[in-house]
């Protein structure tokens, strides 16, 4: 009698761990993805900043480093946003295609949605600078 006692009290122990284990995972797992959800919609320039901010991080930078670091990387910004602006009518020559190929396939419901992810990723693309023609 006393050996089924203790197997069901060990049994129970166990049960209760594991489910505990469980609804752990499962609420990190929603967390993560929330975040990353958030991450994802913020845009382009708040990875930038989250980027600067890992180096800055992981390369212990003093006051003075920081400051060059980041005015290095503004300069190099402003270049490299130049250069994806003149590369702007073929990156959406290459979305054009994208869209072709996948809006037939989805319902209204998901074109709907497409679409509103569409626009706010292509909003943040980089504007074709003034004479790159």
């Amino acid at each position: 009698m006393a050996s089924k006692w203790v197997s069901a009290r060990t049994g129970t122990l166990i049960g209760v761990f594991v489910l505990g284990l469980g609804l752990g995972w499962l609420g990190a797992s929603r967390q993560a993805m929330l975040e990353n959800r958030d991450r994802d919609i913020a845009g382009f320039e708040a990875m930038r900043q989250r980027v600067d901010a890992e180096y800055i991080r992981r390369l212990d930078l003093s006051e003075a480093q920081r400051k060059l670091f980041l005015a290095v990387w503004d300069d190099v910004r402003r270049e490299m946003d130049l250069t994806m602006g003149r590369l702007r009518p073929d990156m959406d020559r290459l979305l054009r295609g994208v869209d072709e190929r996948l809006r037939p396939a989805l319902s209204p419901r998901q074109l709907a949605v497409y679409d509103r992810i569409e626009a706010e990723r292509r909003a943040q693309l980089p504007q074709r600078p003034v004479g790159s023609d």
